[in-house]
């Protein structure tokens, strides 16, 4: 067998356990970025329902406003009760004094309804911030989880990156760059083994011209349906 082909071989074995080894890395991290984004999910809401209850506050101040305003006019309509005479005024003073009480009534319900809301927020806020708190800390506890983890995927792959800085050395770089480039489409079946007389990429059976070459030949030989550098295991 061409020796820069038994190269490529070792190789393509290497770039087969990094490209095993690199996304191990990106998923570690994946379950680090998840819960960050889970607690500042979290915190958002946490705002929101501040927010609420900061809205739910100048409701109630509103409301107490409606109630002192109308407590002041019914005050007024009583003063004026006592020097009113005929009883066309004393019927208008009469609505104008039940509209003011009605008011009065209508915001005493709301303030009672928003209440009630905030003492529910206050236990929602509670218990988000409960929720907060242990993300906090299942984050610090998994940074240092994800650096142990991190730290052993990287050097398995030092050692993967300097077994093939070695071999690449001892490969003609025009025989090299051949590689890269069906690597760039070809991914880790770059170079496949012919199988039953069928290259193990494409599947596709090779002529027996094709076959008699990867035999007899010290070339690299492709596959003529695929492209893919072909061998055959010994």
């Amino acid at each position: 067998m061409n020796k820069d082909l038994q190269n490529l071989i070792a190789l393509a074995e290497i770039d087969k356990e990094a490209s095993r080894l690199e996304p191990q890395i990106t998923d570690i991290e994946n379950e680090l970025n998840d819960k960050m984004k889970l607690q500042a999910k979290t915190q958002d809401e946490l705002e929101s329902l501040q927010n609420n209850a900061k809205k739910a506050k100048v409701d109630i101040a509103a409301n107490e406003l409606i109630i002192q305003e109308n407590s002041e006019k019914i005050e007024q309509i009583d003063k004026k009760m006592a020097s009113v005479k005929s009883e066309q005024e004393i019927r208008a003073l009469d609505a104008e004094n039940g509209l003011a009480k009605e008011k009065i009534v209508y915001a005493n319900e709301q303030i009672a309804n928003i209440e009630r809301e905030l003492e529910n927020f206050a236990s929602k806020e509670e218990e988000i911030q409960n929720r907060i708190e242990a993300l906090k800390k299942e984050i610090e506890e998994s940074k240092e989880d994800v650096q142990k983890k991190t730290a052993k995927v990287k050097a398995e792959l030092k050692k993967v990156f300097d077994n093939k800085e070695k071999i690449v050395k001892k490969i003609d770089n025009k025989v090299l760059i051949f590689y890269e480039k069906i690597r760039k489409w070809a991914k880790d079946t770059s170079i496949v083994v012919v199988k039953k007389q069928a290259c193990s990429g494409c599947y596709i059976r090779i002529n027996d011209m094709v076959y008699s070459e990867i035999l007899k030949s010290d070339d690299i030989i492709t596959c003529p349906h695929c492209g893919r550098i072909l061998y055959i295991a010994q």
